[in-house]
Formats: C-alpha cells, structure tokens, sequence
C-alpha cells in the first residue's frame, strides 16, 4: 500500500519564518521598537499556524479520514485560539509597542502562506 505523501508544511513553516526575519529586520531599521513589534506581529502569525501544521498532518491514510476530520476543526480552533490569546498577550503585555508594525508583520506572514502555492511552484 503506498503511502499518501504529505504536503509540503515544513517548507512553508520555513519560508513563513524567513518572512518573520526578513520583516523585523526591516523594521528594525525604522526603529527598535517598530523591529520588537514585527517581531511579536510575525510571530502572533507563525506560532499559530505551526500549532496547527503539527496538529493536522498527524495522521495520513484513507483509513483514518473521520480521525482527519476531527483533528482538522480541533487543530483550526486551537490556531484561533491561540491568535486571540497572543494578540491580548502582545496589546496587554508589550509597551509601548508599535501596532503598524505589528499588523503589518503579521499581514506579511500570512501572506505567504495565501500565496505558498504560486511560491512553491516547481518549475513547469
């Protein structure tokens, strides 16, 4: 029986924490604390998502589809979750903080992920 491969989920947790670099470091170049807070921005977007990559890609196979399906809205809420908390944590927690940058980085995050498949397109 052949395995089902799995997507290519570590390849965009890498190119999403290259963007997290690459945006704070730019905005490191504004200021210090615009820097802190793309930081905090692009990782309020990673850290959810990478919770959610681990949580889904668990279980592979035809035989294990109803498993899948309970993983997949349980893995969503936790990433929704998670994104609440950390911004609560960020606004309350972190002054003063930046909240340009902040969105900004996390706009930029995301972005890769909804452009991952134009990215990652092997050439044809």
């Amino acid at each position: 029986m052949a395995a089902v491969p799995l997507p290519p989920y570590k390849r965009l947790l890498m190119m999403q924490a290259a963007a997290v670099v690459l945006v704070s470091l730019l905005a490191e170049l504004i200021s210090k604390n615009a820097g802190v807070s793309a930081l905090l921005g692009g990782l309020i977007a990673f850290i959810p998502h990478a919770a959610f990559s681990g949580l889904m890609f668990r279980h592979r196979g035809a035989r294990r589809v109803n498993q899948a399906v309970q993983l997949m809205f349980m893995a969503e809420m936790v990433k929704l979750g998670l994104t609440v908390v950390l911004f609560a944590l960020v606004f309350i927690g972190v002054q003063p903080s930046n909240p340009i940058s902040l969105l900004c980085a996390y706009t930029v995050v995301l972005m890769v992920h909804w452009l991952a498949p134009w990215l990652m397109q092997t050439g044809r």
